[in-house]
C-alpha cells in the first residue's frame, strides 16, 4: 500500500497490519482482490502539493471575495429571506456546548436547560403569533405551511383546502409536494389585479360548494401586500372550516398578531427572529395552532411537568403524535428538526423585548414607505400593487427587472427580486425589500443609482 509522501496518513503500517489480521488476510491486495485490476488507480492522486494552514486560509479567503454578498452590496432583497440586524449576544449564547447540538432530549434528566430553553421558545412565539400551542420547530417556513395545510385535513377528515395564489412560488411548490400526493385537492384564489388581496369573494364561493378542510394564505404576500385576515377568517368561522395564515413574524409588531384575528393556525418562516441569511438555510419553520388543534401538531412539544419529587421541570410531552411511538400514524415524519434555530429565535427575542421588536417593525415599515416614494418619483417607475405593503413593495419599471438588476448589482445594489415566477407575465415587477440594516443616505443613493440604470435604456 503506497503511503502519501506529504501530509497526515490515518493508517500507519501497524494498523493496517492489526486490521488485516483481524480480517484473516496477509496483504491489502488480498482485502482489494474482488475490485478488478483494470479499474484500480495504482499511482499517486494528481492534486497539488499541500499547503499550509495559513496559505489554505488565504485561498479560500480569496476565492469567498469573489462572491457577491450582502456584505459587498447593499441588499434589498426580500422573498421570505432578510436580511436583519442580529445582536452578537444571540452567536455568543448559541454556541454554548449546552445547546451546539440538534439530537431531540429524549432524557430529561440530561437535558433540563436545553428542554427549558425550547419550552420559553415556545411561549415567547405563542404571545408573538397570538396562538396558545407552539411546536419546537419544523424545516422551514414551506414545510410548516405545509404541514398547517395537512392538520387541517387530520383534523376535519377532508381532502380539499383553498390555498390564495400569493403565496411565495417556492412555497407552493413544497404544498403540492406535500398535499398532491396524499390525495389532497388544492385549488389556488387569484389575486386582486389592482390591489394584490386575495379574492375573499372568491374564497367565499369555493367554501360554500362544501368538503373543505380549511383556509390558507400568506401575509404579507408574494407582491408585499398585506392580507385582510379577519375577513377571510370570518368567511371561515361562518363555514365552519378552519383557517391558516402565513405570517412575517416582524409584523406582528406592527399589526394584530393572526390568532388575535381568528386564524386557527398560524405558520412563519422564522429566519427574520435571529437567523443569518446563509445563503438559503438552515432556517426554521414555526406552527402555532388553538388549544383544540395541539394533537395534530407535527413535531416536538415541551411541556413543564414535576418529577416523582414533586420537583419542576421539562419534558417532551404527548409524544403519542410523532414517529417514535405512532410510527406510520405520527403527525409528521420530522425528527431532530431546527431545535438550534429554535433555541437562536428564542435569544434573540428575549433579547430585543417587545418595544424594541415593535420598534424595529416601525422603522421596517418607515423605511419601506420612503424608498417607495423615492423610486415612485423616477420616470415610468410606479406601484404594481396599490395595496397597503409592510417592508417590501412591488413596482413597474419601464425596462425587464432581470435587466435594471444586472445594471444594479455591477454598482454594487441588490436592487430587489424579480417578481416574474409569481406573477406570469410581468417581467417588468420588482419586488424590494427595506429593513432596518438600511439608512436614509442607503435609500438615496438607490434612487439614484436606479435613475441612472434606468436612463441606460
Amino acid at each position: 500500500m503506497a503511503q502519501a509522501p506529504i501530509g497526515f496518513n490515518v493508517h500507519t503500517g501497524s494498523d493496517v497490519q492489526a486490521m488485516l489480521e483481524v480480517m484473516g488476510l496477509h496483504s491489502v491486495e488480498q482485502l482489494f482482490a474482488d475490485v478488478p485490476a483494470e479499474v484500480r488507480l495504482r499511482r499517486e492522486l494528481n492534486l497539488p502539493p499541500a499547503l499550509s494552514e495559513w496559505a489554505l486560509l488565504r485561498d479560500v479567503r480569496a476565492m469567498a471575495d469573489m462572491n457577491a454578498t450582502v456584505r459587498s452590496h447593499a441588499s434589498f432583497l426580500g422573498g421570505g429571506a432578510y436580511e436583519h440586524y442580529i445582536p452578537s449576544v444571540v452567536d455568543a449564547i448559541v454556541s454554548r456546548g449546552e445547546f451546539l447540538t440538534a439530537y431531540t432530549p429524549y432524557q430529561p434528566e440530561m437535558s433540563q436547560g436545553l428542554l427549558q430553553a425550547l419550552f420559553e421558545f415556545q411561549v415567547l412565539v405563542g404571545r408573538l403569533l397570538g396562538q396558545e400551542c407552539v411546536n419546537c420547530s419544523v424545516y422551514d417556513g414551506a414545510t410548516a405551511l405545509a404541514e398547517s395545510c395537512w392538520m387541517m385535513c387530520s383534523a376535519s377528515g377532508k381532502r380539499r383546502v383553498v390555498v390564495a395564489q400569493g403565496i411565495w412560488h417556492q412555497y407552493r411548490e413544497v404544498l403540492d409536494t406535500y398535499l398532491l400526493p396524499r390525495g389532497v385537492q388544492v385549488d389556488y384564489v387569484n389575486q386582486c389585479p389592482e390591489t394584490g388581496m386575495v379574492d375573499t369573494a372568491a374564497i367565499e364561493e369555493l367554501v360554500t360548494q362544501g368538503n373543505v378542510a380549511g383556509v390558507a394564505l400568506q401575509t404579507p404576500n408574494a407582491m408585499g401586500v398585506i392580507e385582510d385576515v379577519q375577513a377571510v377568517a370570518q368567511i371561515c368561522q361562518q363555514h365552519n372550516v378552519l383557517f391558516t395564515v402565513c405570517v412575517n413574524p416582524l409584523l406582528c409588531g406592527w399589526l394584530e398578531a393572526p390568532g388575535k384575528l381568528g386564524a386557527d393556525i398560524v405558520v412563519c418562516e422564522g429566519q427574520p427572529l435571529g437567523l443569518p441569511l446563509a445563503a438559503g438555510g438552515p432556517y426554521v419553520g414555526i406552527i402555532a395552532c388553538a388549544k383544540p388543534l395541539e394533537r395534530y401538531l407535527p413535531g416536538r412539544l415541551v411541556g413543564r411537568v414535576h418529577d416523582l419529587n414533586g420537583k419542576l421541570g421539562y419534558a417532551l410531552v404527548k409524544e403519542d403524535r410523532e414517529q417514535h411511538v405512532a410510527r406510520d400514524k405520527a403527525t409528521s415524519h420530522i425528527c431532530s428538526n431546527q431545535a438550534l434555530n429554535a433555541i437562536r429565535v428564542a435569544i434573540h427575542l428575549a433579547c430585543l423585548g417587545e418595544t424594541n421588536f415593535m420598534r424595529i417593525a416601525q422603522v421596517n415599515v418607515a423605511l419601506a414607505s420612503q424608498l417607495r416614494e423615492l423610486l415612485t418619483a423616477l420616470p415610468s417607475v410606479k406601484v404594481l400593487r396599490s395595496g397597503v405593503h409592510f417592508n417590501e413593495f412591488t413596482i413597474e419599471l419601464p425596462v425587464p427587472a432581470v435587466v435594471f438588476c444586472r445594471r444594479m448589482r455591477s454598482e454594487g445594489i441588490f436592487a430587489g427580486m424579480p417578481v416574474s415566477e409569481t406573477l406570469a407575465g410581468h417581467d417588468r415587477g420588482l419586488l424590494v425589500a427595506v429593513t432596518e440594516t438600511k439608512t436614509m443616505a442607503d435609500l438615496e443613493a438607490y434612487a439614484v443609482q436606479a435613475r441612472s440604470c434606468l436612463q441606460e435604456s
